[in-house]
């Protein structure tokens, strides 16, 4: 990079922060840099002035850290350590008109947000009703925990959804099946068929109520069998 100077060969500082624009994420020496241009510095030869510049974080480790670079001809605002122009740092980016918000803020400002290039997010909203937390993905998973309601919720693209609630939990199918579980009770809808396979189902209630015809290969009645009609002997007809 040619860096302009005054005429008596000294070099200006630059002190405060300035704009610039990402041109390049890949750091040829892996040192977590970013290549920005200053369009207002002048043009080194036929392209803007440009240099690999430090990508601050609020944390920063050894193999670890919070890691979001931003895109390519994204605006940036740098910083110069001690105005030197060849040690820029990139310490945070700017919205423009090119580039907006991912939502439009508001006079309550109760939502927090962060949104991929791909349309995924985690959104907060602190709003009066309670606290929210919703992840949503491009393809239109979504999961919600919601403090107004005390509820958890989970939906995916293809229909199903679980909720969790003060009172209930509800796990939904896509085509219609669902199972509830209360306090009180445990509630199983199913379109088709609901089958059990098991060594070995126990049931355990003062009544068992059926609706509908019962089949079985064999009944075993240890005490009895009661009903209006019975015929004991072949087919064991209730």
């Amino acid at each position: 990079m040619s860096m302009p100077t005054p005429a008596d060969g000294s070099a200006p500082g630059y002190f405060g922060v300035y704009p610039a624009l990402v041109t390049d994420l890949v750091d040829p020496d892996s040192l977590g840099r970013v290549e920005v241009r200053f369009p207002w510095l002048g043009a080194d030869g036929d392209r803007d002035v440009r240099a690999w510049a430090t990508l601050c974080s609020p944390y920063a480790d050894n193999q670890q850290g919070l890691q979001i670079v931003p895109e390519v001809d994204s605006q940036v605002v740098v910083a110069f350590e001690a105005g030197n122009l060849r040690r820029p740092y990139v310490i945070g980016c700017a919205w423009n008109g090119a580039r907006s918000q991912p939502e439009s803020p508001t006079e309550a400002n109760d939502l927090r947000v962060l949104k991929t290039r791909s349309g995924s997010s985690l959104e907060f909203d602190d709003g009066a009703a309670g606290a929210k937390i919703t992840v949503t993905t491009s393809g239109g998973n979504r999961v919600v925990l919601d403090d107004s309601g005390g509820s958890a919720e989970v939906r995916t693209a293809a229909g199903h959804h679980v909720t969790m609630d003060r009172t209930q939990l509800t796990v939904s199918h896509a085509l219609g099946c669902s199972v509830t579980l209360t306090a009180t009770a445990v509630q199983v809808n199913g379109n088709v068929q609901v089958t059990v396979t098991a060594p070995m189902v126990s049931v355990s209630a003062p009544m068992a109520t059926f609706s509908g015809v019962l089949q079985a290969t064999t009944i075993i009645a240890t005490t009895s069998v009661v009903s209006p009609s019975y015929s004991p002997g072949v087919g064991n007809m209730l």
